[in-house]
Order: C-alpha cells, then sequence, then structure tokens
C-alpha cells in the first residue's frame, strides 16, 4: 500500500469516525430531548391528575364545612325559635348501659333517611343546652345522609360532641354501634379541640382502621376523616366529620397510567393511603408506609422535597420520582420509576436511528472513498512516482491515468528538463561568483587590517593630543618650582661667600641657608611629582589589573587635570568638593587606563565651567563635585559640575567616536568614547551621564569591586 493510500485510509477513516461521533452526539442530545419531553408529558399528566384529587379533597372539605354551617345555624333557630326534632321523642334510654339511643327497630321509619344518635346518661336529666344541642344534631341528619350519597367512597357522616353523644349517619342498630368515650381521643375529635385547632380550621385526620364498640364490629375498613369544629360562640361543643375509605382513594388512583411506575398517595407521616398498583394482597386493616415501596435514600429526598418542593423530577440510582404537594389535603403525590423502564422506548428509538444513519453513513462514505481512490489518489500517488523518477534523471511511462491528469504529467517532465538546464547554467554561474568572492575577501581582510593599523594609531594620537592639552599648563608649572630652584641656590651661594667672609652672624646666616635648601627640595619634588604624572599619563597602558587606591588615583587625577588646564588659562579657578565613602579602600582595575577616563572627564568638566565663565563673568563660580560610594558589590565615582549643560542632541551622541563640541583643534572626540570602551568592555562596568541646560552635567561610573 502506498504512503498516499495510507494517508487517505488514514483521513477517510478519521473521517468516519468524526461522522460516527457527530452521529451519536446528535442522537444523544434527541435522546436527552425525548427524556426532556417525556417527563414534560408524565408532569402534566400526574398534575391534571393531582388537580383531580385536589377536586375530590376539596369537594368533600366544602360539604363537611357545610355540615358546620348547617349545625352552627340549626342550633341558631333552636335557640331563638324553640324548633324541635319530631326525632328527639324517639331517645330512650338504656339502663343496662347508662345510655340513651335513637331506637327505631320498630318503627315504621325509613332508616335510610335517618342517624343513629347514641350518647351516655339519662335523657330525662339532661340540661336545657344539652337538649338544645341533641335537637341540634338530630336537624343535621338530611344533611349528613346528603354529604354521605354525594362523595363517592364517604362510608361514615357524623357529629361527635364533648358532651358524650354521637350522631352516626347511615342508622345502625344500637347493639352494633353505641357511643363510649373513646371516640374523644380519635384523630378526628382531638384534631378539632380548641387546643390543638384555635383557628377553628378544617382538617384532615391520619388514615386509621374504622373503630369498634365493645368488640363488636361496625368497620368500613381504613379511612382518612374530613372534620370542622361546631361552636356556640365561644364554646366548642363537637365536631362534624366524614370518613372517606381509602378504597376508594386506590380506585381513583388506578385510573392513572403512570407509564410502568407506582404512583403512591401518601402523608406526612409515611402512611401511603392509596397507590395505582394491586392491593388485593395486603393484610386486612394494615396501613402500609412508605419504607414498603421505596429505599430509605429516596424517602430522605422525598422528605426534602415536601419540605422545599423543585416542582421538577429527581433520581437517585436507577429511580426517578416527583412529588406535588395536594393542598386540598395534608397529602402528597409521589411517582416512583425505573429509569430503564420510562426510557426504553426511547433508548431503542435512538439505537434505531443510530443504526440506520450508520449505515447510510457507510454507504456514503465507502462510495466516495471508491471514487476518490479511482479519480484522484490513484493518480495522485502516480504522478508522485513520475516525479520521484523524473527527478532522478529515470524514463517514466505510466498507462491508464485518466485523460484530466496527463497534462500534470506533461508540466512535469517539462518542468524538470528545463530546471536541469537552469542547474547546470546556474552551477557555473555558482563557481565564478565562488571565485569572485575570493578574491574580494582578500581585499577585505587587507582593509581591516589597515583600519587596525589606522585605529591604534588614533589611539595613539589621541593620546599624545591629551599628552599635548596638558603639557603647555604643566611646563608653566615646572618652571615655578625651577626658578625657586635657581633663585634659592643663588642665595644659598652668596650665603657661602659671606661664610667664607667669616660673617660675625653665623647662626643666623646657617639658618636662612637651610631653610633655603628645604624650599629647594620641596619645589624639586613637586616638579617631579608632575613630571611623575606626565609621563604615566603618556606611557601606554598594559591593562594589567591591579590593586590600587581609588581615593589617591582620583586625588592624583583631579590635581593633574587642574593644572594643565590652568596652565593653559591662568584666569581659571574652580572648587573642588570631594565627598569620598570612607569604607572604600581598594579596588581592582587597570590603574593607568581609569586615571585616563578621570582625566578626560575632569579637563571636560573644566572646559565646560570656564566656557560659562566667560559668558557669565565673576558672577559665576565653578564648582565641581566627586563623589565615591559602595553599592555593595561595586563602586559608584560621580563628577558633577554647574556648567553650561547638554541638549538631548549631544547627550545621544557624546559617546560617539570622534564627536566632539569644542572648537576645531580643542578636541578629537575621541576622549569620552575611549573613557566608553575602557569602562565598559575592560572593566565590565558602566557610565552614564545626565544633563540639565544651563545648570548642570553629571557623569557616573559604576565599576565592580573585582573585576
Amino acid at each position: 500500500m502506498t504512503q498516499f493510500r495510507r494517508s487517505y485510509n488514514r483521513i477517510a477513516l478519521l473521517t468516519g469516525i468524526a461522522l460516527a461521533l457527530i452521529t451519536l452526539g446528535i442522537e444523544y442530545f434527541q435522546y436527552n430531548h425525548n427524556k426532556q419531553l417525556l417527563l414534560i408529558d408524565l408532569k402534566n399528566r400526574l398534575n391534571e391528575h393531582t388537580m383531580n384529587m385536589n377536586l375530590r379533597a376539596r369537594t368533600i372539605r366544602g360539604y363537611v364545612n357545610g355540615l358546620r354551617n348547617a349545625a352552627e345555624n340549626s342550633l341558631f333557630y333552636i335557640r331563638q325559635f324553640g324548633t324541635t326534632s319530631p326525632l328527639f321523642p324517639f331517645l330512650k334510654n338504656n339502663r343496662a348501659l347508662n345510655s340513651y339511643d335513637l331506637d327505631l327497630e320498630n318503627q315504621n321509619i325509613n332508616k335510610g333517611l335517618v342517624s343513629n344518635l347514641t350518647g351516655l346518661g339519662n335523657i330525662k336529666d339532661i340540661s336545657d343546652d344539652l337538649k338544645a344541642e341533641l335537637q341540634m344534631a338530630l336537624f343535621l341528619n338530611p344533611f349528613l345522609e346528603m354529604a354521605l350519597r354525594n362523595n363517592r367512597g364517604a362510608v361514615w357522616t357524623y357529629y361527635t360532641s364533648q358532651n358524650h353523644f354521637q350522631n352516626l349517619y347511615p342508622w345502625t342498630p344500637s347493639h352494633q354501634n353505641f357511643y363510649h368515650k373513646g371516640l374523644e381521643s380519635k384523630f378526628f375529635f382531638q384534631g378539632a379541640i380548641p387546643e390543638k385547632n384555635p383557628e377553628r380550621q378544617n382538617f384532615w385526620t391520619e388514615a386509621y382502621q374504622d373503630g369498634i364498640a365493645d368488640g363488636v364490629l361496625y368497620q368500613k375498613g381504613i379511612v382518612v376523616t374530613n372534620s370542622s369544629p361546631i361552636y356556640e360562640g365561644d364554646r366548642f361543643l363537637g365536631v362534624v366529620s366524614l370518613d372517606l375509605s381509602l378504597s376508594e382513594l386506590n380506585r381513583v388512583m388506578k385510573r392513572f397510567n403512570a407509564f410502568k411506575g407506582s404512583l403512591l398517595l401518601i402523608n406526612k407521616n409515611h402512611q401511603v393511603l392509596a397507590t395505582n398498583g394491586d392491593n388485593s394482597s395486603r393484610a386486612q386493616g394494615v396501613i402500609p408506609h412508605l419504607e414498603q415501596f421505596v429505599p430509605t435514600p429516596i424517602i430522605q429526598r422525598i422528605d426534602q422535597e415536601m419540605k422545599a418542593p423543585s416542582g421538577w423530577f429527581s433520581s437517585y440510582n436507577s429511580s426517578i420520582f416527583y412529588i406535588i404537594d395536594m393542598h386540598e389535603a395534608p397529602w402528597y403525590l409521589v411517582y416512583v420509576g425505573s429509569k430503564s423502564d420510562l426510557f426504553m422506548g426511547i433508548y431503542f428509538e435512538a439505537l434505531e436511528n443510530i443504526i440506520v444513519i450508520t449505515a447510510i453513513l457507510i454507504f456514503v462514505v465507502g462510495m466516495g472513498y471508491l471514487l476518490m481512490i479511482h479519480d484522484v489518489i490513484s493518480p495522485a500517488q502516480k504522478l508522485v512516482d513520475h516525479i520521484s523518477k523524473v527527478k532522478r534523471g529515470e524514463k517514466s511511462t505510466f498507462q491508464k491515468i485518466p485523460a484530466r491528469w496527463q497534462p500534470w504529467f506533461d508540466i512535469i517532465s517539462h518542468t524538470f528538463e528545463e530546471n536541469r538546464a537552469l542547474m547546470t547554467d546556474l552551477e557555473n554561474r555558482v563557481k565564478l561568483r565562488t571565485k569572485q568572492l575570493q578574491q574580494k575577501n582578500s581585499q577585505l581582510e587587507k582593509t581591516l587590517s589597515d583600519l587596525k593599523k589606522a585605529q591604534n594609531q588614533i589611539i595613539v594620537q589621541e593620546k599624545l593630543a591629551s599628552l599635548g592639552a596638558l603639557t603647555a599648563g604643566i611646563a608653566h608649572e615646572i618652571k615655578n618650582p625651577l626658578n625657586f630652584i635657581i633663585n634659592f641656590s643663588d642665595l644659598s651661594i652668596e650665603y657661602l661667600h659671606e661664610l667664607k667672609n667669616k660673617v660675625s652672624d653665623e647662626n643666623k646666616l646657617f639658618s636662612l641657608i637651610e631653610e633655603n635648601m628645604i624650599k629647594t627640595k620641596e619645589h624639586a619634588a613637586r616638579a617631579d611629582s608632575i613630571v611623575k604624572g606626565m609621563l604615566a599619563h603618556a606611557r601606554g597602558s598594559t591593562g594589567e589589573i591591579t590593586i590600587f587606591n581609588l581615593h589617591k588615583l582620583l586625588d592624583d587625577a583631579i590635581e593633574l587635570a587642574y593644572i594643565g588646564f590652568q596652565g593653559k588659562e591662568t584666569d581659571f579657578t574652580t572648587k573642588f568638593t570631594k565627598e569620598f565613602d570612607p569604607t572604600i579602600q581598594t579596588i581592582h582595575g587597570s590603574e593607568q587606563d581609569l586615571a585616563r577616563v578621570f582625566l578626560n572627564i575632569i579637563n571636560n568638566s573644566c572646559f565646560a565651567m570656564h566656557e560659562k565663565q566667560k559668558k557669565f563673568g565673576k558672577g559665576y563660580r565653578p564648582e565641581l563635585t566627586v563623589k565615591t560610594r559602595s553599592l555593595g558589590k561595586s563602586i559608584q565615582i560621580t563628577f558633577e559640575d554647574n556648567g553650561p549643560g547638554m541638549s538631548g542632541a549631544v547627550l545621544k551622541k557624546i559617546f560617539t567616536p570622534f564627536f566632539t563640541t569644542k572648537e576645531p583643534g580643542k578636541g578629537t572626540g575621541l576622549g569620552l568614547s575611549l573613557s566608553y570602551d575602557i569602562v565598559t568592555h575592560q572593566h565590565h562596568g558602566q557610565i552614564t551621564v545626565k544633563s540639565k541646560i544651563g545648570k548642570s552635567s553629571q557623569f557616573t561610573i559604576e565599576l565592580p569591586k573585582e573585576t
């Protein structure tokens, strides 16, 4: 397989992988989108079912509140108008049980229209208030009937008094149902007493098993009760209630298709009031709890949702659940389903789409691959092989080449033939040009050697020019001590002649001779010092690095430069201020070269201050300050004068060779350039200059303590 084919196969493979990944990505997003739509649809259906449940709960609450209104209104009419119930005379005592009841077993009365009122005590001994309350309870019979018959799943409606009686609809025989004080401890009664319900609100109880009276069953299964308290003014009387069978709630829940999930109706105490599943296997009278349906971690999540509903589905491991607060009852609708069951259809739909799209992509990419190989890759590989052979000078012929590729083969062949001719000509030209360049290199090497010689001559001339600048003044200075030497020598000779003539005052004469000889020695030493300085400056530097006293070198340079300049300009005087750092003793460097740098800078400062003095006269007093300062591993030397300063244009070229601001014949323009080389290249330091026009110039040299 050729390199071209391998490269294209790699590209085709990567393209296929990219398309497959894109397909998977699209299907993944489509899958998530469909999941979201499914959850939205499920949420809407759950909300709709919750609305139906709320409507059922609101209806029951409305009937119970209507019973409360009927009871309180009936009591009002009884009090105001003395209205009496025709059933009141049928209340009979049961001496054996110390109770009374509405015994209609032997009466020709439709028992389906009345309730059975049972209570504790003697009916003949009741108070007027209790009698009025009994009348009110009997007047509730039609309302109790209406509430029971109009609410499917309602099993009992009744009024329970704190005065120990109960009016229960539908009517049951007294021996099957009688009042007992245990009723007052039930949820439906305790939730109505003022201590627990001071706002007199309608309320729902927990689920419980319908009661037992002295072991006689009159149960109708597990129920939840809706109750409303009855008051006469501020006096609590009792409670009206409606018992709703959980069987009815289960029937309503089974009407909901939960998409292979479970739908639970629970209260805050985790009692499962109803489910949409099969309840036939449940034990009679046992109230199921949430723990029997879902694991503990999900229960914890459900409790959190009860406190702060998120309004959307939550998940745990492979389960998904959704909590809805019913509002009209202290109940919650809980959906719990399996992710795999819920989304299986969507998953298989996405998988089917992936398979179909992948098949289409394989077909399209495969056809494109074959066409590309035949029309592009194979001819291109042949073209590359043709180029390789032609490049090596071999003969190349190919068959079965598409017609549209033939011009490229011809162009390549023709181009290589032209290139060979050009390369031959180019090689000849290169040989000729190489010979010419060799000749020019020889000339350049000779020119460079001549330039180095000229540079050395210029440096020597700069030294001679600097020495000549010092010579005139120094010669004048040397003349003075020599004159003193001559004069004092003549005087000493005269004193000696007088000594020969035996002058009487010998001691005085000897003192004068001694004084003359001392002055002669001083001026001779001064002349010797000046000459030594000149010789040191005139001698060529070897560049040898030695250890020397920096401050002594600065003192000598200041004296020598000042004497030299003052010898030429006798009217010039300046004040020297020395601020030397006492911590600096010796440094490493070339003593002669650094002396040359200091002389150049001091001489230039004296020249600049003299020019300013000529302009401003006696009102200007020249001053040059020389400072040294230790900076750790380096030493800083500063020369600051109060001369005319320099412009920015001058500062930019101050260290350029042959640049000078002096008149012709007074400067070569090499002094500061050589000083820059000595400081930066030879001593690895730096030299900078700052200036203020009309005020001052400052040269700063920074040298390492050890070069």
